[in-house]
Formats: structure tokens, sequence, C-alpha cells
């Protein structure tokens, strides 16, 4: 039974790598390359959220109402686009500062149209099932989705027009990292951090991760440094590659947290089997959705 799982999640991970590895490396500074990223990217968060949509479905035995989807679905879309914006042109702290403020107010505005439409349509439905947690999870999940992953279009943006790789540095330390720790945690793991979210997260897993999440940082840069890149913002020195590191460690660790406490109310292990043992795309972005974040806060304060 391991040994299937094992050969079903190297198969999956063969057929997914040369999208995700075209989408992070990859700098193409045309339309057609741009067209890639948006569509992957908007692709990526409407399968999450209809993934958890299936998740309260299957819970509730109840269909959420097409109107409402279409409302959610929009939201996000508005959010991630508008997300996408953030790096747009010459970075510097302060027009970065500037984008987020405009953006934070067209996406409160979207935000509270979407919550009270759906909160109008469900005070006018006949059903007996409330759908007051429908209205509030979902619009929030919108929100968080379309946030993260917009900001990962945002920095995959920047990467293009700075010849940087922020997106390709998050997703690889992201990803060690949470290998990392699965690997420590299962072997060595001992000591409980007893989570509601994630029971069996131990403190051993936890100190791997972020010590594969800094080696991966430093296995990136030695490649950089042998190829002969160098940049004045993107891991300048070793030092700024510690310290990236460990942001994105703690920032895909709560992400990883976030989607952990969602499968927990929904009674699920996946987010859905899209990728059989690799489970859903939700559980594949988890941590380096959230991590994007802290990329982004990165460059602000630097």
């Amino acid at each position: 039974m391991v040994q299937e799982e094992l050969k079903e999640r190297i198969l999956y991970s063969f057929l997914i790598s040369p999208f995700i590895i075209a989408f992070a490396l990859l700098n193409f500074e045309n339309t057609l390359f741009s067209v890639y990223v948006f569509s992957l990217i908007l692709t990526l968060a409407t399968t999450i959220l209809f993934e958890t949509f299936r998740m309260y479905e299957n819970k509730f035995s109840v269909r959420i109402p097409k109107i409402k989807k279409f409302l959610f679905v929009a939201l996000l879309l508005i959010i991630t686009t508008l997300a996408s914006l953030l790096l747009e042109g010459e970075k510097s702290s302060e027009k970065i500062l500037k984008d987020i403020s405009t953006i934070s107010y067209l996406t409160i505005l979207s935000y509270f149209t979407t919550l009270i439409l759906n909160l109008s349509i469900s005070s006018l439905k006949t059903t007996k099932h409330n759908y007051l947690i429908v209205d509030t999870l979902f619009t929030n999940l919108s929100l968080y989705i379309g946030l993260t992953l917009g900001v990962i279009m945002a920095l995959k943006f920047f990467d293009i027009y700075n010849k940087t790789y922020f997106v390709a540095f998050l997703l690889a330390v992201g990803w060690i990292s949470e290998a990392g720790g699965l690997i420590i945690g299962k072997y060595f793991g001992r000591i409980s951090l007893s989570f509601t979210a994630s029971p069996k997260k131990t403190l051993e897993g936890t100190i791997g991760s972020l010590f594969f999440a800094i080696l991966g940082g430093i296995i990136f840069k030695l490649i950089l440094d042998l190829t002969g890149y160098q940049s004045h913002i993107f891991l300048e020195n070793y030092t700024s590659v510690v310290v990236l590191a460990s942001v994105i460690f703690v920032f895909d660790f709560f992400g990883d947290m976030i989607e952990s406490l969602i499968k927990r109310y929904f009674d699920t292990k996946d987010s859905s089997n899209i990728f059989k043992a690799l489970g859903g795309v939700f559980d594949i972005f988890d941590g380096v959705m959230l991590g994007s974040i802290g990329v982004l806060l990165y460059l602000i304060i630097k």
C-alpha cells in the first residue's frame, strides 16, 4: 500500500513538474508567456476554491447555489487580478505601499459587496439550510486564495521584468522545507506540538523544516553562482538567503496549518484526489501560498 502510494506520488510529480518548472524558471518578456502565467494562476485559484466547495458539500450533503458560487468565483478573480498588480513597474518600498493602499480599497469594496449580496440572497431563500456559514466562510476563502495566489502572480511578473527568481526560490524552499519536515518528523519526531489543526506535527519535524528550508536556499544560491548569475536585488549574499528562506519557512508553516484547519473542519484528509496520492491543488500549494506574503514583506522591508 505504501509502495503504491509512493509510486503514485512520483508519477504525478513527474506529470505536473514541467508546468511548474516552466512557470517558476522561465522569464520570457512577451505577451504569450504573460498570458500563460495569468491563465495558470487563475486556473489554480479557481480549482482550489472549487475544492473547498466540494469539501463543504460532502460534509453537509447540500449543494451550494450556483449564484453563490458565481459570486465567490467573481470575487476570487477580481482579488487575484488586483493583487497581481502589486509589484507592477519600478520596485520601491514607497511604491509598493502606495499600490497596497489603492488595491486594499478596491479589495475591501469587492469583499463587502460580495458578502452583502450573498447574505441578501440567503435571506430570500426558502430552504431549511442556513447559508450564513457558506456566505462568511467562502467570502473569506475567496479573499485568502485570491490574495495569496495574486501575490505569487505579482512576484512572477516582477521576476520577468527584473530577471530575478523569487517565485522559483519560494517554491523550491517551500516544498523542500515541507518534504524535509515530513521525513524528520516521521523518523525522529518525539515531542508533539499538540496543535488542533495538525496534531501530528512535532518539534523535531518543525526544526527539520527550518533546516531544510535554509539548506534548500543555500543550494539554490550555489546553483545560481555556478551559472554566473548576479543581481543586486535577489540573493545578493548568503545572509539574504538565510533570511529569506527563514521568512518563507515561517509563513509556509502557518499556510500549512491554515489548510489543515480547513480540512479538519470538513473532516477530510485531502482537499481533493485530482493528483491521487499527492492530494489536491490546495494540498500542493497550501504553504507556498502564504509564503508569497512573506516574500512580499521581505521586498517591502528590504
